[in-house]
This record gives structure tokens, sequence and C-alpha cells, in this order.
């Protein structure tokens, strides 16, 4: 079995930067931390560019183009936003091929094992990795993650809906406070969906909240 490459090996042997260049990176990521890709392009060493066409060439990775590319929500679901951040990653699609299942995860650098068997430990599935820049998947991340938001006064949890990451797959995120989670609209359960079904209403101007609150308060009181 052939010992996998590491990420300074394959850019020396594609001649992008010399091995003086990858140990003085390497003592800059040591002292400073972050990772060796965005360290190499931060010293001057590489463009990201050309990273990005040495890793798909070498590696015979695809390169995913996030203007071309609908992030999947149901992949989306499978990677926690923390384990996104720490190894620079954002799950792409899901596939599915002789009954099994893989995530197909867009990684800066594809040599990381560490990435991809914690990952792979998680989703419990298969991981294909495919390669795009830092500040691509950095951009996605923010994008396709939702931020936390406040609670509301109660602590009681509340649908929002998300931006659609995909025509064929509309996703809410249900929040409790500090607690969130994104799911799909088929799976919500009765509450949730007459939650969601109220605050589409609601911003289309077919109901009043305040009459909806009155109403409650009639409820209850009779």
């Amino acid at each position: 079995m052939h010992r996998k490459r590491r990420l300074g090996e394959i850019l020396i042997e594609a001649g992008l930067i010399s091995e003086t260049q990858l140990h003085a990176a390497l003592h800059s990521q040591k002292t400073w931390g972050g990772k060796l890709g965005s360290t190499l392009v931060r010293m001057g060493f590489v463009q990201e560019e050309d990273l990005l066409r040495c890793l798909s060439a070498q590696l015979r990775l695809p390169s995913v183009d996030f203007s071309k590319v609908n992030v999947s929500p149901r992949a989306l679901q499978m990677v926690p936003q923390r384990i996104a951040e720490k190894y620079n990653v954002i799950p792409v699609a899901l596939k599915e091929e002789m009954g099994k299942k893989s995530v197909i995860l867009a990684m800066s650098d594809p040599t990381n094992l560490e990435a991809i068997g914690e990952i792979q430990f998680q989703t419990g599935v298969g991981i294909r990795p495919v390669v795009a820049t830092e500040s691509a998947i950095s951009r996605a991340i923010d994008q396709c993650y939702i931020r936390r938001r406040p609670p509301d006064a109660y602590g009681h949890e509340k649908v929002v809906e998300v931006a659609d990451l995909t025509e064929s797959e509309p996703m809410v995120i249900l929040e409790k406070g500090d607690e969130k989670r994104v799911v799909s609209v088929d799976s919500l359960d009765a509450m949730d969906l007459v939650k969601l079904l109220l605050r589409v209403l609601e911003r289309k101007g077919i109901i009043d909240r305040g009459d909806l609150e009155e109403a409650l308060r009639s409820r209850r009181s009779s």
C-alpha cells in the first residue's frame, strides 16, 4: 500500500515550492498556527489558484466552483459547523452508489487524513474529497451554515426560514436557547410545521400577529 503524500511533498514534486520554502512555512505554522496551505499563500510562496490546480491534477480530484454548485442542505446536516471550520471543509452533496452512501466533501487540503477520518467516523458514511480554495470554502461556510441568533425571551424553540441553498430541498432552522438544528421541511413534525406556516402567513400579510395573540388569549380565558 502506497503511503499517502502530504501537502508539502505534493507541492515540491509539482515544482510550486522549494524545500526551503516548505521548511520556512512549517516553522511559521508551528509558531503562529494555521493551515499549511494558507501559510504558504500568506508568505507569498504560492498562489491560491495554483495550489488548487496542483492538488486537483496531482490527486486527480475534481475542483469545486461554488458559484456554480448548490450545496445540499442534507449534506450540510451531516457535518457540524465547528468541524467544517476546524478543518476548512464543507459537505457539498450526498451520493449513493451500489447501496452505499458517501459525502462529497470540499477540502482545501484533501491530504488531511485526520479530517477525513473524524468526519467519516461522525457521519458513518464514506468520504469522497473534492478540492476548493481555502478562501472559497470559508465563504461557503459563512453563507451555508446558519450563525447563532439570540433565543427568544422564553427560550422556546423558534422556527426560522433558511435562505434557499437548493431549489429541490427547502430547509428550515429550529432554535432553542443556544442549540440549533437544520432540518428539511419534509421532516418537520406537526407543531413545527404549524409554526413555520404561521410565520409565512404573517410575512405575506395574510394574518396579523396581534390578532393571532388576541385570539389565543381569548381561547385560554374561555
